[in-house]
């Protein structure tokens, strides 16, 4: 049995812009030549007459406007001359009253007082078209014969309130005019149709020139970095394979401005990273030079002491500088250790070991550890920390946090001689207080004393083991675990902050 060959179609070609283009102009340039012979052989005779009836229309309302007053004669002049019109008044018995061919050039306010004039100033039409109806308006086109030239009126009759009827009439054509008014017909007719050929043409253009468009729109948003728009796909073969250049060179650019990005973003990093460890150097060795004069002169001058007592036998004296020289040892060994720590931390090099610990035991744990010195300066504390809060973090450097925190409110205790540690719950994290009494800090060095060497009270000396590091230790180690950090002059004392984020499941319990 044989088989029948199946047709298979293919996909249309589209056409092209040229050969759409040229079809069309051609289709609308016929058009534009046969529409004007088309509507200048069969337009009605009302189209010609439209805008003189037009202005007789609008005149007689402007007469009709002043009836009963001193103005109205002054308005029927006016009319005449401005429509070149020629106007007739008859009173509502029907007599003839006023003409503009009359010698008439006043009329009594109250029309029905005018007496009647000669018809021979009347002009004897005969009416080609319309009819008088009462008590209303419309348009009667005349015929006028003389000497075998034939002239056509268009006249507007309007019935004043009194009952007057007036007729203003227009001369629209005669032999002499006939040629000019069907020039101007056929110019009007031939514009009108070129306009509408534009029209035509534009909104067909526009099919064409859409797409080009929305291709420049979107270039313009790939100008700006804007990779989000694709062009789509058309009905015509060379926008089809613009618009999948397009397409392809915006896919193009937006992978390689992220791979670019991502570049920058990591070399930014890394300059970041640089100046911060440069700027840490900086602080380190300035610190260093600075905080070292003193002990090293100290050391230096009971060195020299010790060495004269001792070779002078007194070897007590020479003990007791001896003992001087290793507590400033001891002193610059603290200080330094200090400043490596401030260091580790602020340079990114130390890892968070992270896990979930108790806020609360955080706090108790240094009031049990520092108790003999609590009770020597007779320092009253109170821990208000909720048992449930559980934070997540380094509790080994936040113990550290803890340490500057309440070590510095020991030294700055005074009045009533209270330390409370206290938490609230802000959301995603634990805001962990520790309250001191006694004096407030100055305004101008409450956001100083974040900076290493920074001491806000210059009484506390080197003497009494301050170097003004601890509480930049703890603007690293908060920084470190991206977390807020503070202080805050509150009645009575000062307040010191620091948040710790909550542990997992507490994030999940925490209220939104």
């Amino acid at each position: 049995m044989a088989h029948k060959k199946t047709r298979t179609h293919k996909p249309k070609k589209p056409r092209s812009i040229r050969m759409r283009l040229m079809t069309a102009i051609i289709f609308i340039m016929l058009l534009t030549v046969l529409i004007p012979v088309i509507a200048y052989n069969s337009l009605p005779e009302w189209v010609y007459l439209f805008v003189p009836g037009t202005r007789l229309w609008i005149g007689s309302d402007d007469v009709v406007s002043d009836y009963g007053t001193v103005d109205f004669m002054e308005s029927v002049q006016y009319a005449e001359k401005k429509y070149n019109a020629t106007i007739e008044i008859f009173n509502a018995d029907g007599e003839f009253i006023y003409s503009t061919r009359s010698l008439v050039d006043t009329l009594p306010v109250d029309l029905s007082e005018a007496p009647p004039i000669d018809e021979a100033y009347m002009i004897k039409y005969d009416v080609k078209n319309g009819s008088l109806k009462s008590s209303t308006k419309g348009f009667l086109i005349k015929k006028y014969v003389d000497k075998n030239i034939e002239i056509t009126f268009l006249d507007c009759y309007n019935y004043l309130p009194g009952g007057e009827r007036l007729e203003i009439s227009q001369q629209v054509t005669s032999e002499g005019t006939t040629a000019r008014i069907d020039f101007i017909i056929s110019f009007v007719s031939l514009m009108s149709v070129i306009i509408i050929a534009l029209l035509v043409i534009s909104a067909y253009l526009k099919r064409f020139t859409r797409p080009v468009e929305n291709m420049c729109e979107i270039t313009d948003s790939i100008a700006k970095l804007d990779f989000s728009r694709t062009c789509p796909a058309t009905g015509l073969a060379e926008l089809n394979r613009l618009s999948e250049s397009v397409n392809s060179l915006s896919t193009s650019l937006s992978a390689s401005l992220d791979d670019l990005k991502e570049k920058n973003k990591k070399l930014e990093e890394d300059i970041e990273n640089e100046r911060t460890i440069d700027n840490l150097r900086q602080t380190f060795i300035s610190g260093i030079s600075h905080e070292m004069k003193t002990p090293i002169a100290i050391i230096q001058g009971y060195a020299e002491g010790a060495k004269m007592f001792y070779e002078s036998g007194n070897a007590e004296t020479a003990g007791q500088y001896c003992d001087i020289i290793v507590r400033e040892s001891q002193r610059m060994n603290t200080m330094i250790m200090k400043l490596l720590e401030i260091t580790k931390y602020s340079s990114g090099a130390y890892e968070l070991d992270t896990a979930d610990f108790s806020v609360a035991e955080l706090v108790s744990d240094w009031f049990e550890r520092n108790g003999t010195i609590l009770k020597e300066k007779e320092i009253t504390v109170e821990n208000l920390i909720p048992a449930e809060y559980i934070g997540n973090g380094d509790r080994v450097i936040l113990e550290s946090v803890v340490n500057n925190y309440i070590s510095n409110a020991v030294s700055h205790c005074d009045g009533d001689k209270k330390i409370i540690a206290s938490a609230e719950d802000t959301g995603g994290f634990y805001r962990v207080y520790v309250f001191n009494t006694g004096a407030h800090i100055a305004e101008k060095d409450i956001d100083k004393i974040w900076m290493s060497f920074y001491r806000a009270d210059k009484s506390l000396s080197r003497s009494q083991g301050r170097f003004g590091l601890g509480l930049a230790i703890v603007a690293s180690i908060q920084n470190l675990h991206k977390a807020a950090y503070g202080a805050e002059n509150v009645e009575n004392g000062v307040r010191f902050y620091f948040d710790v984020k909550k542990a997992v499941e507490k994030q999940r319990e925490a209220p939104t």
